[in-house]
């Protein structure tokens, strides 16, 4: 691993604040990480400290303030005016499933269900369609590519029937009413056009919405790597293919490239496990590649998942309670361990309730209780402060 250079602000959050309803989990809470520092992030049960690492890689959104790593700002500057246009236009395709789909079946296939299936397959192909839209509202990237054959399916089939109407004559829908094909196309392209309008005049707005909210793969690729509070492997993999996953943000392999064994794809599956494989003689695991994840011990399984944050190549490991459960072997193994990490220029963020692991492990040490940053500073001005003292152990 590379000797990264230390002193440089690598993480900054300034007043983040993050609610849930009425509850304010984390409130306008600061910090500062340079590279190559460990720093410890302390504090009773229900202090908000978990909350604040989820906002820090997006698996939450902050409500509010703002969170620059590695010169990229984490917090999503979408506003809520775009996100309404988003949302609206996710609604006008979600009622051009419930409009088209019947008219479609209704007309094409008057003859070929019985009643009772053609409401099922309406709702179901409904559903269906409305259940895909759903990753519009959230910004994903690849939403728009589904907009996009939406649209040119719906185009297509409506200028088809157009151009056959003449061949149909009156027909009847389900048998229930007379009804002209020609009605088909006519409807399908006026709906067409009213979300398709709606995101053209407001391009702007639909350009800031899918451009600027990030989300944790992107914030893993800017070099942001992170363990969790309780142990998440893959227990029926092994433990080499458990790190393998972690280089999935370092590899540009599709799936084409995968199925068919192209070269580049070839080349970056045995980069892959040449890279998990140094990361777990990192960690000490490197005569345990083949066992499977679950037949490691505790203090092994933690080092696992460590390994697997490191595949990923951070320039800042976040590590969520790596300590709990374990013995204090375990524990002393695990503190020399995240020394040498930083030994290795990554800088390191570190919840843990083990007083004694953080003392010995932190070069400073922040402190939140009620979702509230009430003192930061060396372990020695923590272990000495009256509102730490009192928050762990009352007034």
């Amino acid at each position: 691993m590379d000797k990264r250079k230390t002193g440089e602000i690598l993480l900054q959050a300034h007043k983040l604040v993050k609610k849930f309803g009425g509850l304010t989990a984390v409130k306008e809470v600061s910090l500062e990480v340079r590279a190559g520092e460990i720093i410890g992030l302390i504090g009773p049960n229900g202090a908000g400290k978990t909350t604040f690492f989820n906002c820090l890689n997006a698996i939450a959104v902050p409500t509010s303030g703002e969170i620059t790593f590695a010169g990229h700002s984490l917090v999503s500057q979408v506003s809520g005016a775009s996100s309404r246009l988003i949302f609206r236009s996710a609604l006008l395709f979600a009622l051009l499933s419930l409009f088209w789909l019947p008219l479609v079946l209704g007309v094409v296939w008057p003859e070929t269900f019985f009643r009772l299936e053609a409401v099922l397959s309406l709702s179901s192909l409904a559903l269906f369609r409305i259940y895909l839209l759903r990753p519009l509202t959230r910004f994903r990237p690849w939403s728009r590519l589904l907009l996009i054959i939406f649209v040119l399916v719906d185009g297509i089939c409506a200028v088809s029937w157009l151009w056959r109407s003449a061949e149909f004559a009156e027909v009847s829908f389900f048998g229930l009413f007379p009804f002209y094909p020609m009605l088909v196309p006519g409807a399908l392209l006026l709906l067409i056009a009213a979300p398709i309008l709606l995101l053209l005049f407001n391009l702007s707005q639909v350009k800031e919405a899918f451009g600027q909210h990030l989300r944790a793969d992107a914030i893993t690729v800017f070099g942001m790597g992170r363990t969790f509070q309780n142990i998440r492997l893959f227990s029926s993999l092994s433990v080499l293919d458990n790190v393998k996953l972690g280089r999935h943000c370092r590899t540009r392999a599709n799936f084409f490239g995968i199925v068919f064994g192209l070269p580049q794809a070839r080349k970056e599956e045995l980069d892959s496990a040449e890279k998990a494989t140094e990361c777990l003689n990192f960690v000490g695991l490197g005569q345990q590649l083949e066992s499977l994840a679950s037949s490691l011990p505790y203090g092994a399984q933690r080092r696992l998942e460590i390994a697997r944050a490191l595949a990923t190549e951070p320039k800042l490991l976040l590590l969520d309670e790596p300590a709990a459960g374990m013995n204090p072997t375990e524990s002393a193994e695990l503190i020399t361990l995240v020394r040498r990490i930083s030994a290795a220029g990554i800088a390191i963020l570190i919840i843990e309730h083990d007083m004694k692991v953080m003392m010995n492990l932190a070069d400073r040490i922040y402190v939140l209780d009620h979702g509230e940053l009430i003192a930061s500073g060396t372990p020695a001005e923590i272990r000495s402060n009256a509102k730490v003292i009192e928050a762990y152990l009352g007034a």
